[in-house]
């Protein structure tokens, strides 16, 4: 019988953490011999485990597992587990920044800091602002991510909604914050709505042209899940422009990075139609040096549970 072997399909270039976890069992590359495969951001396909046929589990550092075919797993009967339960306050975190950022206007107010003398005088604020204990937020997704978001906000503001149609009846209670039965209910009672799905076959293009004019005129729109939960980006650019959407705050975008025809992306850049209306981080909402020490502990302990047979955790086939 092969003796497991562990190694990094990708990103990592240094390997302290796993040789410290994993010991004789880890191996700096990719082979034949590798039986688990510590996975970051490679797509993992037909072509990648036929080319290493020994694979028998694969564990991704991080959250979401998008990069691997599952149908293909199940076929090659390979584990899959993931690391969900790394970087929730970075995550959290970003998502109040955008939040307060765009709400606050602080990149607006920047911007006119530099250009307008007179404000600085008492020039009238020609901004809408409203006060942020005032404003619901309505949150999509109440995992780990999203029930953080909701913790966190209540030193804010107490008008807190969520809809998730596969938490049981009750988890409410425990935050203290109100249900929504559907979608359009809480799009149309939210000044901001923060997504935290995670990207499957239900919540692929999700933010399309209905759900937009579902959203109350002036609110903001926060995403620090997945960019393909994003229908089209150009969507996103309309309601902008005719000011349906007060502000956008991404950790993500449809495609990564974005295509340099893409009409958001190129007006951000340009700092041209929504200068102070719209916060682009790339893809980074999961990083600090704590998280990314986490992660790699973590999903490394895993492996030795998976190579003893025990206690294997996150689970997604």
């Amino acid at each position: 019988m092969l003796k497991d072997s562990v190694a990094v399909t990708d990103y990592l270039r240094e390997f302290s953490i796993e040789k410290e976890i994993l010991g004789s069992y880890f191996s700096n590359v990719l082979s034949e011999n590798t039986t688990i495969a510590l996975v970051w951001t490679k797509g993992i396909n037909k072509e990648f485990l036929s080319r290493y046929s020994n694979i028998r589990a694969l564990v991704r550092y991080g959250v979401g597992y998008d990069n691997i075919d599952i149908e293909e797993c199940m076929r090659r009967k390979i584990l899959v587990v993931n690391t969900p339960d790394y970087g929730i306050d970075e995550v959290s975190d970003t998502a109040i920044s955008m939040i307060l950022n765009l709400v606050r206007k602080i990149n607006s107010f920047q911007v006119l800091a530099k250009e307008s003398e007179s404000l600085w005088r008492g020039e009238k604020i020609d901004l809408p602002i409203k006060r942020l204990n005032q404003m619901t937020l309505g949150i999509i997704g109440l995992g780990r991510i999203g029930a953080s978001v909701a913790r966190k906000f209540q030193s804010f503001s107490r008008n807190i909604q969520f809809y998730d149609p596969l938490l049981p009846s009750g988890v409410e209670k425990i935050l203290g914050i109100n249900r929504c039965f559907d979608k359009n209910t809480l799009l149309e009672s939210s000044d901001i709505v923060s997504i935290h799905t995670p990207l499957n076959k239900d919540t692929v293009g999700m933010v399309n042209t209905n759900f937009i004019s579902n959203m109350k005129k002036g609110s903001y729109l926060i995403n620090v899940s997945r960019g393909g939960i994003i229908e089209d980006s150009e969507i996103i650019y309309k309601a902008l422009k005719n000011r349906h959407l007060e502000g956008y705050g991404t950790d993500v975008w449809t495609m990564e990075p974005p295509r340099k025809e893409d009409l958001l992306y190129n007006s951000w850049l340009a700092d041209s139609d929504f200068q102070g209306r719209i916060i682009v981080n790339p893809h980074t909402a999961y990083y600090s040096s704590e998280s990314l020490i986490e992660c790699r502990v973590k999903a490394c302990k895993n492996c030795l549970n998976i190579i003893s047979g025990k206690n294997i955790l996150n689970k997604i086939i």
